[in-house]
Formats: structure tokens, C-alpha cells, sequence
């Protein structure tokens, strides 16, 4: 049982909550809506295999204090790398405090073997991504039937590119909620792709 470093505690200020982790089944604890954004995008990453959050307690010293630092995230990529993760707010990363725990996390993590990363809202929330990938994330509470996935990838494969408008009337034997449903699980999948960072998910979107 993951256990993690430090307990998420109650703010008097800000905000905090729980966020559903698709590809292990985990429910991924956040303190700033920056963090559930990089969850989400850990979940849609398809190099990502675990996820956890307040991994590990980093101890330092600095001018005679010893001081603990708690990263974000510890990442375990399917090529078997582990990556420990900083969220922070573009804003606040040159700030001297913030700079000192990073280059105490990459020595860290440099003695470990492992990779070290901040992520700032640039890298989090590129474009229209954040706000497609919470239309997408619902499909994972339903259940999607193989026979349709199947059929849909089928007609798919008959295309080279074909906007959504045009796929939708090839497949309108079947109903429009049940189309759209497994149509996202499958862009969710990675299955079929479109260009969810320039523009917003709609009927004209260009599947490839």
C-alpha cells in the first residue's frame, strides 16, 4: 500500500481535492488546480505507467538550517525511468526559495538515476488541451462496448483524413451520445488523434 511522505492537510486558504488516476485506478491527491491539471495530462501521457503523489522528503541544509523539501510527484515512465516531478506557477520559478529546492531535487535525482522536471502552466495547459481533455476524461466512468470500437476503427480505416461532421454521417446507424462516447475513448486512447492543443474539440476537428 502507497503510503505518502507528507499528509495533505486542510487549507485555510486555496484549494485542494482528489483526482482519479484512469491508468492505475488511483485517486491522486492535489493542492493547487495546476496540480489536477498535471494529473490529467500524466493520465492522457501514454509514456506514463504510475502516478503518486508526495512521493518522497528531500532533507537540506541551508545556511545552517536543515530543511525538508516535498516534490509533487514521482512519475514511473513505461521504459521503466522514474521521474520526480515540481508543479509550479511560471510566475513564481525564479524565485530564490523555489530555486534552491530545484537544484536540491535534480542532485537528489541525480545520485538516484532518476529525472528531475518543473512544470509550469506552458507546459500543463498548452492551448485548448486542459479544456478538451476534461470533455474526453468522462468516457473513463462508462463503458464502452468493444463490438463499437471495433466497427468505428473499421470505417476509420477506410479514410485518410476525415473531419468529425463527415466520420459522424458514415456511422449514422448508430445513436449520437453511444458514437461520441466511444469516437473520445478512442481519441482518449490515442486510437485516433486530433489536434487537441490549437483548437477546442467540435464537429469540424480533423481526425487522423
Amino acid at each position: 500500500m502507497y503510503i505518502p511522505a507528507r499528509k495533505i492537510k486542510a487549507k485555510v486558504k486555496g484549494y485542494r481535492g482528489k483526482e482519479p488516476f484512469f491508468s492505475s485506478g488511483l485517486m491522486i491527491h492535489w493542492e493547487s488546480f495546476l496540480e489536477r491539471d498535471y494529473i490529467r495530462l500524466a493520465d492522457f501521457d501514454q509514456d506514463v505507467d504510475e502516478l503518486y503523489y508526495q512521493p518522497l522528503c528531500i532533507h537540506y541544509m541551508q545556511n545552517g538550517t536543515r530543511l525538508r523539501y516535498f516534490p509533487d510527484f514521482k512519475v514511473i515512465l513505461k521504459n521503466g525511468k522514474t521521474l520526480i516531478v515540481e508543479v509550479k506557477p511560471f510566475e513564481l520559478i525564479y524565485d530564490p526559495e523555489n530555486q534552491i529546492k530545484f537544484e536540491v531535487g535534480r542532485r537528489y535525482c541525480e545520485e538516484k538515476g532518476w529525472l528531475y522536471q518543473v512544470f509550469t502552466e506552458r507546459e500543463i495547459r498548452p492551448g485548448e488541451l486542459q479544456q478538451n481533455l476534461s470533455i474526453l476524461r468522462r468516457v473513463k466512468l462508462h463503458k464502452t462496448d468493444p463490438v463499437i470500437l471495433e466497427f468505428l476503427l473499421d470505417e476509420f480505416s477506410k479514410c485518410d483524413e476525415i473531419d468529425l461532421i463527415s466520420f459522424r454521417n458514415r456511422c449514422s446507424d448508430i445513436e449520437d451520445h453511444i458514437f461520441y462516447l466511444h469516437l473520445h475513448s478512442l481519441v482518449y486512447d490515442n486510437m485516433i488523434k486530433v489536434d487537441l492543443v490549437h483548437e477546442k474539440l467540435n464537429e469540424y476537428s480533423e481526425l487522423r
